[in-house]
């Protein structure tokens, strides 16, 4: 799968690249619904942080294994930001696994900065977000071009349905944030049931440790 970003290592801040930082599962992650994999690379500029985010768990069984939040902290402390805009790939899934694409929209998640950081969630409807649906979901099986094991809580669930699919990227207007900031924190969220399945997120990447914890 490719990991697409708007903003990558080329881009510019105060004359010098940016430089990705990316947090993932930790290795051998699960949720009571089975394994999960994910990742995020984050880029920090002089007023903004750019995030992508993707579901590296091919073919799902359930909706417990999408992801549904991702939550992070950067080492500065800043957690002041509104979400300026997100995009991905809008696919809803059908009965026996087929699926149809409706094209790259706006995610419908939502930003919440009232914790001490950054929360992007799909279930955060009281700041208007549209979950359950838009949870985001991996590749079909490689074999069959089909999301062959998902179940009733996937394929043809009408309360489910669309998902977002790919990769989502978020841009999030932070005054606070400047280039050079790390992201001293993160924890992936999955499944329907908002904070429930929160999983640590590790470092990836030369020079970019990080780690999670439960939602406070």
């Amino acid at each position: 799968m490719k990991i697409l970003s708007i903003l990558s290592l080329t881009t510019f801040a105060a004359g010098l690249p940016l430089l990705a930082q990316t947090c993932s599962t930790i290795p051998g992650a699960s949720v009571a619904d089975g394994s999960v994999n994910a990742t995020a690379i984050f880029n920090v500029g002089d007023g903004f942080v750019t995030v992508s985010v993707t579901n590296l768990l091919s073919d799902p069984k359930s909706a417990g294994q999408l992801l549904s939040g991702l939550q992070f902290t950067l080492a500065s402390g800043s957690s002041t930001g509104t979400l300026a805009s997100s995009s991905a790939i809008i696919r809803s899934v059908k009965k026996g696994g087929s699926f149809i694409d409706q094209g790259p929209n706006a995610t419908g998640w939502a930003l919440d900065t009232g914790n001490g950081g950054f929360l992007l969630c799909a279930l955060c409807n009281d700041l208007g977000a549209i979950g359950p649906k838009r949870l985001l979901l991996g590749d079909t099986n490689s074999s069959t071009g089909l999301y062959t094991s998902a179940n009733s809580s996937i394929a043809g669930n009408r309360p489910h349905n669309p998902f977002t699919a790919g990769t989502a990227v978020f841009i999030i207007n932070a005054p606070g944030a400047a280039a050079g900031y790390k992201v001293s924190s993160a924890t992936f969220f999955f499944g329907t049931a908002e904070g429930a399945s929160g999983v640590p997120g590790v470092g990836v990447a030369a020079g970019s440790a990080c780690s999670g914890g439960p939602r406070q």
